[in-house]
């Protein structure tokens, strides 16, 4: 195929929707150009092979001020418009609904295609849907996705590497559960030590680091662990499960990482996770419930048969079909 495909960034960070937009990236049909800040996304990219171009970056915010935020998109369209004019592409993609927003606003560009990895509602609801309306194709990660903001997309779930993460044998000693992703009040991880205080047999580690401008104040017990940055493969090697406490969690990639290496998932039971934990893989708590979340850590640890079944729900979340879906939203926004 000619021509290449450009996908736009506004964040810079290595969450979940950047692994994917990389692992896309590197398995389209076309060569792909990803504009972003830089950072780590950018590092990755380039590690990746990927051509990279540096873009200014923003608040990942979208509520506040409006100032600010409109300052922002509106530097991102006028950077995403001068690349569009030097490489010409044959498509844009927008990864996420503030990139939606900026590119939305270009006034000669190629076939757009946004991709929403965001839960929102009220104005920025209303917002973004009308910046999808310039779109020619739109792509949701998870159905709770869609509802949200775009009713009528493409669901396109995020695979993992099922090759990159694979199953090994359980840790010894006392159950330790992992909860893997940014320390921001919305992921909860204030309800994950609240769960480790009511659960003293368990220890527990927090993997992540806060995000700037989203710090939050935690005050760990002694059978927690704040480890920071961490290979996602190597710190679930080293648990026996993996506690998700997000209670909306837009699609939850990890949960599916935690999968593919055999971990069962206790997540709460809204949004993306109702659409990856199965019966067998794990268990759904009602969201903010620290003792039923106690209930199903303890029942998911006992669970001899439990891993074995996280790995074959993974099955069903390839990085290769996922990407190959991508490629078809993409080749389908062209051929319009």
């Amino acid at each position: 195929m000619h021509g290449t495909v450009v996908i736009a960034s506004y964040s810079g960070v290595l969450g979940g929707a950047e692994r994917v937009l990389v692992d896309c990236a590197t398995r389209l049909p076309r060569p792909a150009v990803v504009a972003c800040p830089d950072g780590p996304l950018a590092e990755a990219v380039r590690a990746a092979g990927l051509a990279h171009e540096e873009i200014a970056g923003g608040t990942l915010r979208l509520r506040g001020n409006g100032a600010l935020h409109g300052a922002a998109l509106a530097r991102m369209a006028w950077e995403v418009g001068g690349l569009v004019h030097r490489r010409r592409p044959a498509a844009l993609v927008a990864w996420s609904s503030r990139a939606a927003l900026a590119l939305a606003a270009i006034p000669r560009r190629p076939p757009l295609v946004s991709v929403l990895h965001d839960l929102h509602d009220g104005a920025v609801a209303a917002a973004v849907g009308a910046a999808l309306r310039r779109a020619d194709a739109v792509v949701a990660t998870s159905r709770a996705v869609a509802a949200s903001l775009a009713p009528g997309a493409v669901i396109l779930h995020p695979g993992v590497d099922l090759a990159a993460f694979t199953p090994t044998p359980l840790p010894e000693g006392p159950p330790r559960a992992l909860y893997l992703g940014a320390l921001v009040p919305w992921k909860r991880p204030d309800l994950a030590i609240e769960i480790a205080r009511r659960m003293p047999e368990l220890h527990l580690t927090l993997a992540g680091e806060p995000l700037p401008g989203e710090e939050i104040a935690l005050d760990p017990p002694g059978n927690v662990t704040l480890a920071g940055r961490v290979e996602a493969a190597e710190a679930l090697a080293q648990a026996h499960v993996l506690l998700h406490c997000a209670g909306a969690e837009p699609f939850g990639l990890a949960l599916v990482e935690a999968l593919a290496c055999g971990r069962p998932v206790v997540a709460p039971a809204a949004a993306g996770p109702l659409e990856i934990v199965a019966a067998g893989c794990g268990r759904l708590y009602p969201p903010g419930d620290a003792d039923a979340a106690v209930a199903a850590l303890r029942a998911v640890i006992a669970d001899p048969e439990a891993p074995a079944a996280a790995r074959r729900r993974a099955e069903a979340f390839g990085v290769d079909a996922s990407a190959a879906r991508m490629a078809a939203a993409i080749e389908a926004a062209i051929a319009r």
